[in-house]
């Protein structure tokens, strides 16, 4: 115990017995410091102004009787060690009492200072510990709910974490299942050029070729201008295959000197004009993978619009800073609802050109209603450092 004087609360209404344990008590100066009220209703309220660590309780009181006087204070003040003093054939009274709370109880008649003394301690100190236990069973309680909150949260985060993965893994394994789509849908339309296109001027060539071994000297010339006419054809269907499988341009020049010759020769194609507005890719490169997809989306969306747009005019903006490539192409055409299109599966292309930029860390936003035109924006990320001049 610490160096502080006990304070005790004797509520005894008997004047002689209350004197008898003041003088009792008061063999330990210093150690004790004791009030004494005679009914229960002073008692109370005494140990409402006051910080008591002690009462000693008669259950005999002019406004109590009993163990009904016991119960009473220890529902006032639940914290205060509680020794009953009860005379002999209060016995009964004063065990329940213990089984209650009570800390002790005494026999008025067979008090001594000693054991006075010795009770009131051992009552405080026992107090003292059932409080300090009770304090530290309930910081255990309180400990073990906020570590099961923790847990719980814990494990609601590796839960949404798995999730996470488990739509990533999904994702990629459908990116995977797209992009040899994407491969075999080229091969396809690869093989039905040369084989249409390619084939039949080879075809053709073959035939004129096979002919001039049979013909007349003097009519030889005419054979090789048709040759001469097939081969300059077969050369252009090359060509135009291999711009459009990737431009030369895009690698020796790129991304906006590939726009440019790309919008003159979409136009003169299609009849559809490009107006283009761009800043900070004038004198940039970006890296390949930005320029190919940025050059993609673009002429994917322009493709979408020839087909299905109805318009003579598609407006493309192209703007790059430190952080990123921003892509935009907008028409005033038939627009489409894009989110049954895109449910439906019927445009490849959209998903696509999706794909294409969340592959570099980007996003793609399609903004269209029926009547109303599209609006295409590309976000592409740049890692510090990527544009060269």
């Amino acid at each position: 115990m610490d160096d502080k004087p006990i304070k005790v609360l004797l509520v005894e209404d008997d004047a002689a017995a209350a004197e008898i344990v003041k003088a009792l008590i008061s063999q330990d100066a210093g150690v004790f410091e004791i009030e004494w009220v005679v009914n229960l209703s002073d008692g109370l309220s005494s140990l409402a102004d006051n910080n008591f660590d002690l009462v000693l309780l008669d259950f005999g009181l002019p406004d109590s009787e009993g163990l009904d006087t016991f119960l009473k204070l220890q529902k006032h003040s639940p914290m205060v060690a509680v020794i009953p003093l009860t005379a002999t054939g209060d016995e009964s009274l004063a065990l329940k009492a213990i089984q209650l709370g009570a800390q002790d109880y005494l026999f008025k008649g067979r008090i001594s200072g000693q054991l006075l003394t010795k009770s009131m301690r051992y009552a405080v100190e026992r107090k003292r510990s059932e409080e300090a236990l009770r304090r530290a069973h309930d910081d255990l309680e309180r400990r073990v709910v906020e570590r099961t909150q923790e847990l719980s949260a814990a494990n609601a985060k590796l839960t949404e974490q798995i999730a996470v993965r488990r739509r990533a893994e999904n994702e990629l394994r459908r990116l995977s299942h797209r992009l040899v789509e994407v491969q075999e849908s080229e091969r396809r339309n690869i093989a039905r050029e040369l084989h249409d296109e390619i084939g039949q001027l080879l075809t053709g060539l073959k035939l004129v070729i096979e002919m001039a071994s049979r013909m007349p000297i003097e009519r030889l010339g005419e054979h090789c201008h048709k040759a001469q006419a097939l081969v300059n054809e077969l050369m252009g269907h090359v060509r135009d295959l291999s711009l459009d499988l990737r431009p030369a341009m895009l690698d020796d020049l790129g991304l906006l000197h590939a726009l440019l010759w790309h919008f003159e020769r979409y136009t003169s194609q299609t009849g559809v004009a490009v107006k283009l507005t761009h800043t900070g890719i004038e004198n940039e490169r970006l890296s390949p993978e930005i320029e190919t997809a940025a050059y993609r989306i673009v002429q994917e969306a322009l493709t979408n619009v020839a087909r299905h747009a109805g318009t003579n005019l598609v407006k493309v903006s192209a703007s790059a800073d430190a952080e990123s490539l921003i892509l935009q192409i907008a028409d005033e055409g038939k627009g489409f609802d894009v989110q049954s299109s895109l449910a439906a599966g019927r445009s490849s292309g959209l998903a696509g050109m999706r794909e294409r930029a969340q592959l570099l860390g980007g996003s793609l936003e399609i903004q269209s209603a029926t009547g109303n035109g599209t609006i295409i924006s590309a976000l592409l990320p740049l890692e510090q450092g990527e544009s060269i001049a």
